[in-house]
């Protein structure tokens, strides 16, 4: 598989020798979200942090397209946690300090990813976007194969969000176990 900048690369979430489950349904039109357990733990433990106010971050990875398949992926690889943020019991606003951040963290820390979209929290809420989600989407997330995922900590939901026809749709993702570390053989 190649990624977007045409360079060769395993992505270990699209692996053959991992079992990966399916969640939900994904539109056949949709690039297929693909996340790892641990990536996918992390994003829950820090949505859990706070169950009186929304927080959000980023997705981080890559775009992937499966030649053999015919299939288009976006593997998160990262989460980074949003700073300096505006935030209240319902609703999360993404400040200049925080794009500012998120663009230092890619520079630095994560050369060569994409931004893949963008996760927040509805604390009790339950896994929809509001119109003020749905603004932040259509205005910094407008590519056709950027995400939006929302975690509901408090019932213990999430979900992904993707256009499809113009229109954000709730769709499945793929799960799949980490990538095991490789063993060394003992001469």
């Amino acid at each position: 598989m190649k990624n977007d900048l045409g360079q060769q690369r395993a992505f270990p979430l699209l692996t053959g020798r991992h079992a990966v489950r399916q969640i939900g349904t994904i539109p056949r039109a949709c690039p297929a979200i693909c996340i790892g357990r641990s990536t996918l733990d992390e994003i829950l433990e820090y949505s859990d942090r706070s169950l009186a106010t929304e927080t959000g971050g980023f997705l981080i990875g890559q775009r992937f397209h499966d030649r053999h398949c015919g299939r288009s992926f976006l593997g998160i690889e990262y989460f980074l946690p949003a700073n300096s943020t505006s935030n209240g019991f319902d609703s999360l606003t993404f400040t200049h300090d925080t794009w500012s951040q998120l663009h230092r963290e890619i520079d630095r820390q994560y050369k060569g990813s994409l931004i893949l979209g963008w996760h927040h929290t509805h604390p009790g809420f339950g896994i929809f976007l509001s119109r003020h989600d749905e603004f932040i989407h259509r205005n910094f997330f407008d590519s056709p194969w950027h995400i939006a995922m929302v975690v509901d900590p408090r019932h213990g939901e999430l979900g992904f969000f993707q256009w499809l026809a113009g229109d954000l749709v709730n769709t499945g993702f793929l799960l799949s176990p980490d990538k095991p570390k490789s063993r060394r053989r003992s001469a």
